[in-house]
Parts: C-alpha cells; structure tokens; sequence
C-alpha cells in the first residue's frame, strides 16, 4: 500500500534548505556510526542502520530527503547528489579490502550506491515503517559482493544489528 501524499508543499527555497539541513544532520550522524566500527563492511553496515534510523524518525523529511529532492530543480537535486556521493566514496572503500584495489572500477560503487538509494526510494514511498533490518541485510549484500566475494556477502543476509548502534 502506498503512503499517502503529502500535503504541505515547500518552496524551491524551503525545500533546498530543509534537503541540505537533513543531509548535514546525516552526514555527521553516519560519519559517527562508521568511526565507531572496526573494518569495512561493520563501518558500512554501521551506516547504513544509521542511514534508516535517520529516515524512520522523521517521515516528512525521509519523503523531503529521498523522493520530494529527487523530482526538485537544481537545489535540491545537487544536495542530494552531494548524499550519493558521500556514499560512493564509503562503498568504494572496499576497494582497500581487495588484493589489486585497480582491478575493479569506481563505478562499481557508483551503481551499488545508486541500487541502494532506488531501493530506499521504493520503501519510503511505501511508508518509513518498511526500513527494516532486513532491508539493510539485502543492501549489504549487494554493497559486499563485489569486494569480499559470495561467502561474506551471504554472510550479510544473517548479520544482525551491532549491539554498539
């Protein structure tokens, strides 16, 4: 069942303003959560808990955040890119986990980042109540794969929620 519309439209101005608000809030909170882990995928796994924490408590500003800035003008749309890339930049850490770090592309990160945030597009759409632990499971799996291989990315789908969070 999709979530219901929203009803209080904000301006340009407002919107840009409240989009670059939320995401310097998550920004510091998941800076945080992945600097109170050891090791690339707790530190993503760290962030991404973060990520739907951040999202559940407010339901206006997930929907502001991920759909309303992603149909925006230029404002918003840049804040948000500026959001994708810092989660690039973290996917792509997991290029230090491999052997020959030049043996895969940045843009592999580039299109997890991009899977993850359509999938958390689908969810908020649906209502923040959908971002759950085994969204999280899902996304990391798809974030591990290219860099630890079947066996660790699995493993991922069976993680539970680090106790420190």
């Amino acid at each position: 069942m999709a979530a219901p519309q929203r009803t209080d439209r904000l301006s340009e101005a407002e919107l840009t303003a409240a989009v670059e608000a939320g995401t310097d809030q998550l920004l510091l909170r998941v800076s945080a959560a992945f600097g109170a882990q050891q090791g690339w995928a707790s530190q993503l796994r760290a962030v991404a808990y973060e990520l739907l924490d951040f999202l559940r408590e407010d339901e206006a500003r997930a929907r502001r955040m991920v759909i309303e800035a992603a149909q925006a003008g230029e404002g918003p749309r840049q804040i948000r890119e500026r959001g994708m890339e810092a989660l690039t930049e973290l996917i792509d850490l997991g290029r230090r986990e491999l052997e020959d770090p030049a043996s895969l592309p940045r843009s592999v990160a580039v299109i997890a980042a991009g899977t993850i945030y359509n999938r958390i597009h689908v969810r908020v759409e649906r209502g923040v109540e959908t971002l759950d632990a085994e969204l999280v499971r899902e996304l990391m799996f798809s974030a591990v794969l290219p860099y630890l291989g079947i066996e660790p990315a699995l493993a991922e789908l069976e993680m539970r929620r680090p106790d420190a969070l």
